[in-house]
C-alpha cells in the first residue's frame, strides 16, 4: 500500500534553534479524510469512512550533515475494500487502526544529497518506486505497484507497516542516480501488530534489499528497480499438494517511465507508464501494469490542482489459481481498476478531490459483478503558522 504522506503544509512551520542559526526544526500536521460509496458490485454496497491523522517533524541542517525525521500518524481502521472486495485496494490510507510512528531516521549527506546514508524506521515508498505522477492518484497500486506490495509476510516496509533499515544513495551526475536498501524483512511484530513501533530483528524473518537505478533525460524520468528476501518463504505449488516447501528466490523487478508529454505556459500534460513481476511460485500476482495521465491546473489555474486518469492491471500467476483450485475456490486470471480523480485547492489549507473508480473482476473472484466507487478526499492543512 501506498503512503499517505499528505500533499499539502509542504513547508510546516520552522524555526532556528536558539544559538544555531544552522540548525532548524519543521512540523507539518495534517488530517486526510475519505468518504467512499460502492454504489454497485462487488461484495456488498455501502458506504465507509477513513480518517488518516499525520504529524512530521524535520530536523535540518545539524552538525555534520545529519538530517533525522518523525513521522506519526493515527488511522481509524476502516475498510472500504471489505465493501468492494478488490486487491488493488480503493485508497491509499486504508489501513488498520492504530497509532503508529511510521518513520523515525537520520540521515548522513556530509556534502550535498546527491550522497547520503539514512538509518531508523524507514517507508520503503518514499523513494523506491515512487512514480510522482502515479501519486496524483488515490488508488494504492498507483504508489506503489502491487507486484512489491503484495510480497513478504505482511508486505514490504510502507505504510502502514515500516520495519528498520539502512539505506544508501549516490548520484552520479544529472542524470543517474542509484540508490539501494536493506530492510527488515517482516516490519511488524505479529504478537502485537498494532504496537506503535516495530523494532525488533529477528534473523529467521531474513531481511529485504531493493535496489533502483534512476535516469534523467530532459524532463524525462525512467527507472528500473529489483528486490528479493533473504528467507525462504514456503512455496504455492507446496501448499497445492498438501506438502510444504520451502524455497529461497522470492523476488521481483519494477520499472516505469514518467514525464510531460505537453506543455502551453503552466499547464502540463505529464503521463506515465509501469511495468512489475513478481515470482509467482512465491506471490499470488505475478505482473503488473500501469498507465496515468496528469492534467496540471486543467480548469482554476490554482497551483496543486490536477485531473488524472489512471489504468492498473494486475495478472495473477498459475500457482496461485492451482491453489485456489485445490482449496475448493476458483481464481480469475486478472483484475483491472480505472481511476478519474481532480484534486482542487479550496483554500491554502483545504484541499477536496472528488474520485471515480471501476473495478473490473472484484479480487478476481467468479461471480462478483464489476463494481463502482465513488469518494471524496478531504486534506486539511492544520500546522500552525
Amino acid at each position: 500500500m501506498a503512503s499517505a504522506v499528505s500533499g499539502i503544509a509542504a513547508e510546516g512551520w520552522s524555526k532556528s534553534a536558539e544559538g544555531d542559526t544552522a540548525r532548524s526544526w519543521n512540523l507539518t500536521l495534517g488530517y486526510t479524510s475519505d468518504f467512499w460509496r460502492n454504489v454497485e458490485g462487488g461484495l456488498a454496497t455501502g458506504s465507509a469512512f477513513i480518517g488518516n491523522a499525520e504529524m512530521i517533524l524535520v530536523v535540518e541542517g545539524s552538525p555534520g550533515g545529519f538530517r533525522s525525521r518523525i513521522h506519526a500518524i493515527y488511522n481509524n481502521g476502516k475498510s472500504f475494500s471489505e465493501l468492494v472486495g478488490d486487491t488493488h485496494v480503493v485508497s491509499n490510507i486504508e489501513a488498520d487502526r492504530a497509532s503508529r510512528l511510521l518513520e523515525a531516521w537520520m540521515e548522513y549527506a556530509p556534502f550535498s544529497d546527491d550522497r547520503s546514508l539514512k538509518v531508523g524506521l524507514y517507508d520503503l515508498n518514499t523513494e523506491f518506486d515512487a512514480s510522482e505522477v502515479g501519486g496524483a492518484l488515490i488508488n494504492s497500486t498507483f504508489g506503489i505497484g502491487l507486484d512489491a506490495a503484495q510480497s513478504g509476510v505482511v508486505g514490504p516496509s510502507i505504510f502502514p507497516y515500516t520495519g528498520l533499515a539502512l539505506r544508501g544513495r549516490w548520484r552520479f551526475d544529472e542524470r543517474w542516480l542509484l540508490q539501494g536498501v536493506v530492510i527488515d524483512g517482516v516490519p511488524n511484530d505479529l504478537d502485537s501488530p498494532r504496537q506503535f513501533a516495530s523494532l525488533r530483528l529477528d534473523a529467521d524473518e531474513g531481511e529485504l534489499w531493493v535496489g533502483e537505478l534512476e535516469h534523467r533525460t530532459g524532463r524525462w524520468r525512467t527507472v528500473v528497480g529489483h528486490w528479493r528476501y533473504s528467507a525462504a518463504f514456503d512455496t504455492l505449488d507446496g501448499l497445492t499438494d498438501g506438502t510444504p516447501r520451502a524455497a529461497h528466490n522470492n523476488s521481483g523487478a519494477y520499472g516505469f517511465v514518467e514525464g510531460p508529454v505537453w506543455q502551453s505556459g503552466e499547464r502540463r500534460l505529464l503521463a506515465m507508464l509501469r511495468v512489475g513481476v513478481a515470482e509467482p511460485r512465491f506471490n499470488r500476482v505475478e505482473s503488473t501494469l500501469q498507465a496515468a495521465l496528469v492534467l496540471e491546473r486543467p480548469w482554476l489555474n490554482r497551483e496543486g490542482e490536477h485531473v488524472a486518469f489512471g489504468v492498473a492491471y494486475a495478472r495473477n500467476g498459475r500457482p496461485a489459481q492451482r491453489l485456489a483450485s485445490a482449496d475448493g475456490d476458483a481464481l480469475l486470471r486478472e483484475e483491472t481498476v480505472v481511476e478519474l480523480t481532480w484534486r482542487v485547492p479550496v483554500t491554502p489549507r483545504i484541499v477536496l478531490q472528488p474520485d471515480i473508480q471501476y473495478i473490473l473482476n472484484p479480487g478476481s473472484a467468479p461471480g462478483l459483478d464489476d463494481a463502482l466507487a465513488l469518494g471524496l478526499r478531504l486534506e486539511l492543512d492544520l500546522t500552525p503558522h
